[in-house]
């Protein structure tokens, strides 16, 4: 997947739809995820309800501290203005992130390798998942060199396994990734193969692909541009609920009738619009990239956040 080298940073990601009041402070310590993925819950234990988690790299704001646990908000899945709020286990942050995060590669396989030295026999360091960003300083043959939060030694992720540069997608560039998560379990809260929600399913392919999306699907389905079932195209959202102010389900159209969404029955797979609970909840679909795969009206870049 190596396209030319260039910097990948924060100017590529455009947000989609930014909450009224975007530009509301935080007083805040700011942290990065060291951990390949860091579940996020609703109050400081892990037995309460999983809101969604982190990735590897992923910038977190500390607000607080309760005993092992940190009051966080993760400013790149805003649910608010400032962010998705939660709670994190202090352990899996790092307050020391030296490294330069202007120039970054953005993992673009289900599950990418980082090995101790640039070989594919090399033991393995970490792993990071689908659209995780990993801050890079030189490139080695095939072999990127990436640093890891909080550790002094870096490691090597292969070409192959990440992006170089923000491709804005076709419908089927956008499809052709969500793909990579075909069969993953599904999880509440869940973002990554290990397992993942319908709403995490659609923010993880727009990710890669150089958009952020509000991480939950009543949010997605304030975003874009709104489409009737006629006329969709592949790579299209669609949702679904009981009525528009209650979205419980979103999906990604496939083209003749068919979807891709995450469901408690089956995980990551396709799925009917003519089934009949499909049918009797269908809501309208949201288109959040132009044809030809140019970006819509109203992004901003997140860093104007």
């Amino acid at each position: 997947m190596h396209l030319g080298v260039q910097a990948l940073g924060c100017a590529c990601l455009t947000v989609l739809g930014c909450l009224p009041g975007a530009t509301a402070e935080v007083r805040a310590r700011e942290a990065r995820v060291a951990v390949s993925v860091a579940s996020v819950f609703a109050s400081p234990t892990d037995q309460a309800e999983r809101v969604t988690q982190g990735l590897l790299w992923e910038r977190v704001l500390v607000l607080g501290q309760k005993g092992p646990w940190s009051r966080v908000l993760l400013p790149d899945q805003y649910r608010t203005p400032a962010g998705y709020p939660g709670w994190m286990l202090s352990r899996h942050l790092s307050l020391d992130t030296p490294a330069r995060l202007d120039q970054v590669v953005v993992v673009g396989v289900a599950r990418a390798v980082v090995r101790v030295q640039p070989r594919p026999d090399s033991p393995v360091l970490s792993v990071a998942w689908l659209s995780s960003r990993l801050p890079w300083d030189r490139l080695e043959g095939e072999w990127f060199r990436v640093a890891l939060p909080g550790r002094k030694e870096p490691g090597w992720v292969h070409e192959s396994e990440v992006l170089t540069r923000c491709r804005p997608p076709h419908g089927a560039d956008l499809l052709e990734t969500a793909w990579r998560l075909k069969q993953t379990p599904y999880l509440w809260g869940g973002m990554t193969p290990l397992g993942i929600d319908c709403s995490g399913l659609v923010y993880t392919a727009c990710k890669v692909h150089g958009r952020l999306l509000p991480r939950d699907a009543d949010q997605q389905f304030q975003v874009g541009t709104p489409v009737e079932e006629a006329d969709l195209r592949p790579g299209d959202l669609v949702f679904f609920g009981p009525d528009s102010d209650h979205i419980d389900h979103v999906g990604l159209y496939l083209g003749e009738g068919l979807f891709l969404d995450a469901s408690g029955r089956k995980g990551v797979d396709q799925s009917r619009l003519d089934d009949f609970k499909a049918r009797k909840t269908f809501l309208g679909g949201r288109r959040v990239f132009c044809e030809g795969g140019q970006e819509l009206p109203g992004g901003q870049d997140p860093a104007a956040r």
